[in-house]
């Protein structure tokens, strides 16, 4: 979805010549407080962020982080009293209740908003596998087959996708975290000055218009599952202010 979306906004932006590169979310954000001439997509607003960054209108929609973790017996993975009466996890902090050796991977730098930010800053470090480098939720998913750790927290299309790209068919389970919001939103992120003031304009202009345009709707829906497009649409709708674009519509 990112690099979908993503492509469709540059194509939208002929003035301009961008120069792709890949990098960690940490090396992001030193590069986006000190080049005059930088800015990354699907970064996420958080209060630390926005001291050195401008942000755009929102790029991308994605739904319901949960936790997933490999089947096994779920009550060998989940410990007791985890879940609420609504079958939602109560907490990351749940997971790790007496001297649990259970580990939930992290992506180094990666936000998951400050909701479960928060969370994930209160768990001991011996519960925590941080990994850095590229395509954070296909390694994850690789590590969690291979049960290098125990729980992952993403979003579904995102883990779906990185499925659909594994060797192995054995499945995933998830379940919601309560009080998790019902989706985060993404922002092309600019370095916080007049270049980046006059890049982040002109990238709101060609949003309002691709909103209405179905490629833009179609990338954001590709590996989302059919059962989630319901509140997927009232999330456009809401955070796009535009009706659902149709197949005609580009």
């Amino acid at each position: 979805m990112v690099i979908d979306t993503t492509r469709l906004l540059l194509a939208s932006l002929p003035q301009y010549q961008f120069n792709l590169e890949f990098a960690q979310s940490p090396s992001i954000a030193r590069l986006l407080k000190k080049l005059p001439n930088s800015c990354a997509p699907n970064r996420i607003k958080t209060p630390e962020r926005l001291k050195d960054n401008i942000y755009s209108s929102p790029l991308n929609i994605a739904l319901n982080l949960r936790l997933y973790y490999k089947k096994r017996d779920a009550s060998s993975i989940l410990p007791t009293n985890a879940l609420d009466n609504n079958k939602r996890l109560k907490s990351l902090a749940a997971l790790f209740t007496g001297k649990s050796t259970y580990t939930l991977g992290i992506d180094a730098g990666r936000s998951l908003g400050m909701f479960l930010d928060k969370q994930i800053a209160t768990l001991p470090p011996h519960n925590l596998v941080i990994r850095s480098g590229g395509e954070a939720t296909t390694s994850l998913v690789k590590m969690l087959l291979k049960e290098r750790i125990d729980y992952i927290v993403d979003y579904p299309v995102s883990v779906n996708k990185a499925l659909k790209h594994s060797s192995t068919a054995w499945p995933l389970a998830s379940v919601a975290i309560a009080g998790s919001p019902g989706y985060i939103v993404g922002y092309v992120a600019c370095h916080k000055g007049p270049l980046g003031q006059q890049v982040i304009n002109d990238i709101n202009q060609s949003l309002q218009k691709l909103y209405l345009s179905y490629p833009f709707y179609q990338a954001h829906t590709r590996y989302l599952a059919s059962k989630d497009l319901v509140n997927f649409n009232q999330a456009y709708q809401a955070v796009f202010q535009v009706q659902i674009p149709l197949k005609n519509d580009h």
